[in-house]
């Protein structure tokens, strides 16, 4: 005969019930939100931490091309970037950010980075490469502060957006005119080998 309790409704299927109303009751650690302006804070740091990394490696890049003039602007770029994280991490002390490493490390992924990371190009690169690498990085730059600003309702974010691109700018403008002076020289891989 068949039995009328419904499955699950006797001894052992309330004690499931009780373990699965305990484990859910539990104290599980909530991962922690951000809003949009600690996000903000955080990518703008890792952005302009890994332009000012990438930018002193182009700049001993070409320093042992034996072209200062492209390494000099490579190392000011690098200071100017350094700077804007700094001004960066100045606005946020005592504000809980991000792990700004990760998203560091989520923008080289993700190959957003305000300087492209080609690991494997650095030892090869040339001056013209390495320019035309840093104005696509700082128009993608430029570009991130123009969206922040326009997006945040943050009247601190906006300003602080607006003089990041107009500096960002500046940056485009010396890359291209680095880029008028920098012949565009063809090497073989092969005759810059270590």
């Amino acid at each position: 005969m068949a039995s009328t309790k419904p499955r699950g409704s006797g001894r052992a299927g309330s004690r499931k019930a009780t373990q699965v109303r305990r484990r859910r009751a539990s104290p599980v650690p909530e991962k922690r939100r951000f809003g949009p302006v600690e996000v903000f804070y955080a990518k703008a740091i890792a952005i302009e931490r890994e332009a000012a990394a990438r930018y002193r490696e182009f700049a001993h890049q070409m320093a042992g091309y034996g072209n200062a003039r492209t390494a000099e602007l490579f190392l000011r770029l690098a200071r100017f970037e350094s700077e804007h994280a700094e001004r960066l991490l100045e606005k946020t002390a005592g504000m809980k950010l991000p792990s700004i490493e990760q998203m560091r490390r989520g923008l080289i992924e993700g190959n957003c980075s305000e300087v492209a990371t080609y690991e494997f190009l650095y030892r090869r690169v040339l001056p013209h490469h390495a320019l035309l690498m840093a104005l696509a990085a700082e128009r993608r730059a430029k570009a991130y502060f123009e969206r922040a600003r326009k997006a945040s309702a943050d009247p601190e974010i906006r300003k602080l957006s607006a003089a990041f691109a107009r500096e960002e700018a500046e940056h485009i403008a010396w890359i291209e005119e680095a880029l008028a002076a920098e012949p565009q020289t063809v090497h073989r891989f092969d005759d810059l080998a270590d």
